[in-house]
């Protein structure tokens, strides 16, 4: 077996890109950036109070629309995310709202978002009424359109092509159906990226002229206000429909940004990505849906003090949400930059569901994931240390997962003719997967009902994990081992694994796309395996402590998972003393199960569960299943090949693996 790069993240191409400077610009009144802005209120808008011109988009329609779910909302109430109940406006609320519409009715002198952005200016304000904007003239902007390509290409740290700020500024309607240009084109991009990715290149940060800008829906829900670049629609009035095509990469895209505020929206329909941001610093996306995305449903990149709250989303290809190349804020920053180590991202009261992934993000670091329903995917969490060109961070580290509930991730997309088209190979039935995360934790979460596993962790070793984007850590994360430098000292705290929150009810999501979940037979629904750890050698200090297991007590947790099994240890508790000591199995299973392509079901690799059906725990069909791959572990355990890659990862990884006596 020879050893590849795995393809645990789909890798898209970015420009070289830089950690925004994380103090206020205070050329902008108020200052721009610097901190997590603070979304205003419609009623301001209708006031005019505060900085900044408000602009008003609306169709011959939206305040019938407005009218509409207005009623509605009072009536019959809405549920803002799947997994919440319904809830009425009160009647103030809505006779409050309804006089709103109509003064923004009188006032609307924009039909297309687009027009109404590029009018605008600092601390303005872009008030979209209820309807559903396909922007025809962003529509018909063409692709790769001359008067940026080639001329305003640059090269990333690879030597790839990438569209530089200025080709997305110049031709802002080429990839994006609504494009958000921050700051002003200044100089040339370097010509070799900087290694440091500190702050935007002086050379080419232009002054802000849209920061500060916020865009607001003004209907009762978010689905009031579709931005749609899809296309070939059955129903394309209903905010769930999806399209059969699509007409650009991108539905709203804001770029520079600094000091972003984004609510009461929905974005779908993009043959990339629903929602993108890049090189901000200051965004608040609130009450915004993500629906249909191909790629990701939402992507914030290289992006500081970012928020994003009270979210749903379906539909995406890879993940729902995905802060990717986060910056360094945690333990090992350079703290003449980042003088206070902090979280940078915040993602929390989301649902995320229905995806190949909830969350993802590659260099993921010092995010915090908390609060949130993920459900109904095919995997709920991964964030990962694969390197790609314009991906700087490595290695990741810091990212804290609390107090979610992770349940019911038993989506199976890997078929001839799936709901969602899945872009990466995922295990089904799974809660959290971590290819080669450090200083990472996971505390305080409910985790049930996820038939292959709860919680997964993986090394990657420094020579798979591919080329880091610009400079690398200088501290060793992984103490005892040089050439791997990932997956070490992450811990495992107070989760209740197999266990039903008290009052959890079945919700309509659940089963969405076909999703299979046993909610609302049991109080007590097991993982297929609680913790299972691939034990790489010379990965220090992870550990499991303080979790429960179905019946309470830590007695019931199930891990490391199935591997070898004259050498599987247990799992460590002491993070002081843990130490991986190799698993020739488990690295054969996942390097089977990294080498799936798109559209492949994986049959040509025997190792590789990841893409069978998992069978619920504790049944008869999940007891056979577990014997089956007992019997081909076994098998391998005892065979030249696994004697092949034990020498080859000893090769990569510096020390030695687990023999067999």
């Amino acid at each position: 077996m020879t050893l590849a790069v795995p393809s645990l993240a789909s890798a898209h191409l970015e420009r070289p890109s830089y950690w925004p400077d994380p103090a206020p610009d205070t050329e902008v009144k108020p200052a721009a950036g610097g901190a997590v802005p603070e979304a205003r209120s419609l009623n301001s808008a209708v006031s005019g109070k505060g900085p900044g011109d408000v602009r008003v988009v609306c169709q011959n329609s939206s305040l019938k629309l407005a009218r509409e779910s207005i009623r509605s909302a009072r009536r019959n109430g809405f549920r803002l995310r799947p997994s919440q109940p319904k809830k009425r406006i009160s009647a103030k609320r809505a006779k409050d709202l309804l006089a709103a519409n109509r003064k923004f009715d009188q006032r609307c002198a924009f039909d297309n978002v687009q027009d109404a952005v590029t009018a605008s200016g600092n601390n303005d304000r872009v008030v979209v009424m209820p309807g559903r904007y396909t922007e025809p003239e962003s529509r018909r902007a063409p692709t790769n359109d001359p008067r940026c390509k080639p001329s305003l290409l640059q090269e990333d740290q690879s030597g790839a092509l990438t569209p530089s700020y200025e080709y997305q500024a110049t031709c802002p309607n080429d990839q994006n159906l609504i494009y958000l240009q921050g700051r002003a084109i200044e100089g040339n991009p370097l010509a070799t990226p900087r290694p440091n990715r500190h702050g935007i290149p002086e050379q080419e940060l232009g002054k802000c002229i849209r920061c500060n800008v916020q865009i607001e829906g003004s209907g009762a829900r978010p689905e009031d206000v579709l931005m749609d670049a899809g296309d070939d629609y059955e129903k394309p009035l209903d905010p769930q429909a999806k399209p059969e095509s699509y007409t650009k990469h991108v539905v709203l895209r804001t770029d520079r940004s600094d000091g972003f505020v984004g609510r009461n929206f929905l974005v779908r329909g993009a043959i990339e990505h629903g929602f993108y941001t890049e090189e901000t610093d200051g965004i608040l996306l609130d009450k915004v849906k993500f629906f249909w995305a191909a790629d990701y449903g939402h992507l914030s990149f290289t992006t500081d003090h970012n928020v994003i709250k009270n979210c749903d989303g379906f539909g995406a290809g890879d993940a729902v949400v995905y802060p990717g190349a986060s910056p360094q804020t945690g333990d090992f920053r350079d703290e003449g930059f980042y003088p206070e180590q902090r979280v940078n991202t915040v993602v929390k009261r989301c649902d995320m569901h229905g995806s190949t992934l909830a969350y993802s993000g590659s260099m993921g670091n010092s995010v915090r994931l908390t609060k949130n329903n993920i459900y109904g995917n095919t995997n709920g969490i991964s964030s990962d240390t694969l390197s790609a060109p314009g991906h700087p961070g490595f290695p990741a580290d810091g990212m804290k997962i609390d107090r979610n509930k992770i349940y019911s991730n038993n989506l199976n997309l890997y078929t001839a003719d799936p709901p969602v088209d899945p872009l990466v190979p995922m295990p089904i039935g799974t809660g959290i997967v971590w290819p080669g995360m450090n200083d990472g934790t996971v505390e305080k979460n409910w985790i049930f009902d996820n038939w292959r596993h709860g919680t997964v962790l993986v090394a990657v070793p420094d020579q798979v994990a591919g080329e880091p984007d610009g400079n690398v850590d200088r501290e060793i994360h992984c103490a005892q081992n040089l050439l791997a430098s990932t997956s070490c000292g992450n811990q495992y705290i107070d989760n209740r694994m197999g266990q039903v929150p008290p009052g959890f009810k079945r919700h309509p999501a659940l089963s969405k796309f076909g999703n299979r979940s046993a909610i609302g037979t049991s109080q007590t629904l097991p993982n297929g395996v609680d913790f299972w750890w691939d034990e790489f050698p010379g990965n220090t200090g992870n550990c499991w402590t303080g979790n429960t297991g179905p019946d309470g007590t830590g007695g019931s947790i199930t891990g490391p998972g199935l591997g070898d099994p004259v050498v599987t240890p247990p799992l460590p508790s002491n993070c002081a003393t843990s130490v991986g000591t190799g698993d020739v199995v488990k690295e054969a299973v996942l390097l089977d199960c990294a080498m799936w392509e798109r559209g492949n079901t994986g049959d040509d690799h025997p190792l590789c569960y990841w893409f069978d059906m998992p069978a619920r725990p504790g049944t008869s069909a999940a007891t056979a299943q577990e014997r089956q791959f007992a019997r081909a572990a076994e098998s391998y355990a005892e065979s030249p090949d696994s004697d092949a890659l034990r020498q080859r990862l000893q090769e990569l990884g510096g020390t030695a693996f687990s023999d067999r006596p």
